[in-house]
């Protein structure tokens, strides 16, 4: 669980943007179950990755942290889709979304469509 502090590794599963709105393009948290509560650490393992498309096929590979918390700084252009690689496995959000704040609707229970939280394929 989360125990404080700032920095890259700060409140796993909450909805960045609330109080970092602006200054993060994309971002989100990976975890091994779809239901974990706010402020659970999400996974921490070697080889897994992020790759969001945007609407001019640019493609951001991003690696999560040692707490499961990706995020990329510079202006991106939505909408969006997201892939999970790990293992040899990927999981594929295929239906483009506008919002890149993904844990705005990868919450515990799932919001506007979501099933819940980014999980591990």
């Amino acid at each position: 669980m989360y125990t404080g502090g700032t920095g890259p590794t700060m409140e796993p599963g909450l909805n960045c943007a609330e109080c970092h709105g602006g200054t993060l393009s994309i971002d989100g948290t990976v975890y091994k179950t779809g239901h974990e509560p706010d402020g659970c650490d999400g996974v921490n393992v070697t080889g897994l990755t992020v790759v969001i498309t945007d609407s001019t096929n640019d493609k951001i590979t991003l690696t999560p942290n040692s707490v499961g918390n990706f995020y990329y700084l510079p202006s991106i252009n939505p909408p969006i889709t997201a892939t999970v690689t790990y293992n040899g496995k990927t999981t594929a959000m295929t239906t483009p979304q506008m919002v890149t704040d993904c844990n705005s609707c990868h919450t515990e229970e799932g919001a506007n469509g979501a099933p819940g939280r980014i999980v591990l394929p």
